[in-house]
C-alpha cells in the first residue's frame, strides 16, 4: 500500500541531520517503504511527488539511499535538440543536470541529493555514468508494464504533452536498435532509438525525428541519502546492500532472502569473468573457482568487522554462487533490475565486455548429467564447458 509523506517530514529529517544529530533516528521514524510517496522539490508551482523505487543500504557508513522517481512526468523536451545522440551527450541530460536541477530544488534539498553512479544500455556499448539527476533505464517495467503508466503534471499538460486515455509517454535513458521494412525496398534497415514508455506501459515508437520528439514526457530520478541506525527489521527482499570492495569498487548486493535475521545476498553487478575449472572436479565445492571464492576473492573483499558478519553456507565455506531456486526467486522479488551488467570497475578494466546475460552458478550434476551450469537470461540453466569464462556473481549470506 502506498503512502505519501509530507514535505514537513523531510524538512524534519533534512535539519537532524544538518545539525550532526543522529541520536534515535532511525529508519522506522521516516519508514520509507518501495512504493511509497514523498514531496520535496518544486517544479513551476507545482510540489514534486516522488515514487521509492529503490532502497540501498550502507552497512559499514550507517546510511540509507533512497532513489525517487518523480509520480508524474513534469515537462515534455527533446531526447536531444540536435538529432541523434548517445544519453551520455544529449540535451535532456545536460537540462536534468542544469536547469531543472537549479529550479526544482532549494540548497536545504540539495545537500540531501547525492551523485548517483548508475548502469547505462546503449547500442553500441555499456557504461556506468554519474549524475544528481538522470532518468530510468527501460527494463525497469518490463515484467510489470502496469506499474509504467503515468500522467502529467498540469504544467506537463500546458506545454504539449501526448496524452492519451489520461496516460503520457516519457523517456528512458537507454537506446534502442530496432529492425523495420525499409521503404520500397522490402529489406529490413536499422534504426537506433531512444526507448521511450507508452501510454500503455509498453514501450512506444516515435515516428520521425524520435530524438527531437517534442511531446515525450520528462520523469526525473534522483537519490538522496541520510544517516541512519541499520535495523535488520528494516531491509526486506529486493533491498540492496553495500559491503565490501573489490577491484577498489564498492560490491552492492540484492537481498534474495532473509530468515531470522539472516540475509542471503547476491551481487547486483558481475564481479568478474573466471572458468569454473581446468581439472576434472565432481562437484562445486572441488572446484577452482569455489577455491577462489573463499580464498583470494573473500579476503581482497572483506575487512574483519565484515568477515564477522558474514554466516557460513552449507558447503562450509563464506561465499558460493546462485542456484536455480535463488535465481528464479531473484527474478521474482528483483524482477528485471537483476539484469545489470557488470560492475563499474570491470568494465573499466576491460572494454570489450558485452552486457551480461550468462553467469556461473553452484549447479553440478544437474539431472544426473555431469557437469557445470550457468544462468542464461534466454535459456535459464545450460551446461557449459567449466573452462570457458563466464562472468561471476557471488552470493554470501550475513548476520546484522
Amino acid at each position: 500500500m502506498k503512502r505519501t509523506f509530507s514535505i514537513m517530514i523531510i524538512v524534519v529529517m533534512i535539519l537532524g541531520i544538518l545539525a550532526g544529530c543522529n541520536d534515535g533516528f532511525t529508519l522506522k521514524d521516516f519508514d520509507l517503504d518501495i512504493g511509497d510517496e514523498v514531496i520535496l522539490g518544486n517544479y513551476h508551482d507545482e510540489d514534486i511527488e516522488w515514487e521509492v523505487i529503490s532502497r540501498n543500504f550502507l552497512i559499514n557508513e550507517g546510511k540509507v539511499r533512497v532513489e525517487l522517481m518523480s509520480k508524474y512526468a513534469l515537462d515534455c523536451k527533446p531526447f536531444n535538440e540536435d538529432g541523434e545522440s548517445t544519453w551520455e551527450e544529449c540535451s535532456l541530460r545536460e537540462w536534468l543536470n542544469t536547469d531543472f536541477y537549479e529550479e526544482a530544488f532549494s540548497k536545504t534539498e540539495k545537500k540531501h541529493i547525492v551523485d548517483s553512479s548508475y548502469y547505462c544500455y546503449t547500442a553500441e556499448e555499456d557504461r556506468f555514468l554519474t549524475d544528481k539527476v538522470y532518468l530510468i533505464g527501460m527494463l525497469k517495467y518490463r515484467m510489470h508494464p502496469e506499474d509504467a503508466l503515468c500522467k502529467p503534471t498540469k504544467y506537463a499538460k500546458k506545454q504539449g504533452i501526448f496524452v492519451e486515455d489520461k496516460y503520457c509517454r516519457y523517456w528512458t535513458r537507454d537506446i534502442m536498435v530496432s529492425v523495420y521494412a525499409g521503404t520500397g525496398t522490402g529489406k529490413g534497415e536499422t534504426r537506433s532509438s531512444p526507448a521511450v514508455y507508452s501510454n500503455t506501459g509498453s514501450f512506444a515508437a516515435i515516428p520521425d525525428d524520435p530524438y527531437k520528439a517534442e511531446d515525450v514526457g520528462v520523469r526525473p530520478v534522483i537519490c538522496v541519502e541520510y544517516k541512519i541506525k541499520i535495523d535488520k527489521k528494516c531491509i526486506e527482499d529486493g533491498d540492496t546492500i553495500t559491503m565490501g570492495t573489490y577491484d577498489e569498487e564498492p560490491i552492492e548486493w540484492f537481498v534474495i532472502d532473509n530468515h531470522k535475521g539472516e540475509f542471503t545476498l547476491f551481487s547486483k553487478y558481475g564481479l568478474d569473468d573466471r572458468r569454473m575449472d581446468k581439472k576434472e572436479a565432481d562437484s562445486f565445492e572441488e572446484t577452482e573457482l569455489y577455491e577462489w571464492l573463499n580464498d583470494d576473492f573473500y579476503n581482497e573483499v572483506f575487512d574483519k568487522k565484515e568477515k564477522k558478519k558474514i554466516v557460513k553456507n552449507d558447503l562450509d565455506g563464506f561465499v558460493t554462487l546462485a542456484d536455480i531456486d535463488q535465481m528464479k526467486y531473484a527474478m521474482h522479488c528483483i524482477g528485471n533490475d537483476f539484469l545489470t551488467g557488470y560492475s563499474k570497475a570491470c568494465y573499466e578494466r576491460d572494454d570489450d565486455l558485452k552486457e551480461i546475460d550468462t553467469w556461473w552458478t553452484c549447479e553440478d550434476n544437474y539431472k544426473d548429467d555431469k557437469g557445470f551450469y550457468v544462468f542464461n537470461v534466454s535459456r535459464m540453466m545450460m551446461k557449459t564447458d567449466p573452462d570457458q569464462k563466464c562472468s561471476i556473481r557471488p552470493v554470501i549470506t550475513i548476520k546484522i
